[in-house]
């Protein structure tokens, strides 16, 4: 999980979501802005699932996912996460394996 200092505050969120560039994959949005520390968001709204727990747990997941990331890489910057719908029909390996496939790619033509 990801440590609450590296969480994007309200104010934050909104002032990065407003200016962070945006990054279109076939299962999820990324919005990165390079900053020298790292801080991390993560959208998973009704149209991906009606139940809160299973937002929930997708939350986790992708947070968990982002904080391996992290720590494997030393990535810096603002990562704000918008799940699509289409997320929530993979499987936990293939999710694992989209998300690290998109964040590494977006890192690299950063």
């Amino acid at each position: 999980m990801l440590k609450k200092a590296n969480r994007l505050s309200r104010t934050q969120f909104t002032e990065y979501f407003r200016l962070g560039k945006r990054h279109h994959f076939e299962h999820l949005t990324v919005i990165y802005s390079p900053t020298p520390t790292f801080f991390a968001a993560v959208v998973v709204g009704k149209k991906i699932s009606k139940g809160a727990v299973r937002r929930n747990t997708l939350k986790r997941r992708v947070l968990a996912r982002l904080s391996q990331v992290q720590k494997e890489s030393a990535v810096t910057g603002v990562f704000i996460i918008i799940l699509k719908p289409s997320f929530n029909s993979l499987s936990r390996t293939a999710a694992d394996e989209f998300f690290h496939k998109s964040i590494a790619g977006l890192l690299q033509s950063t």
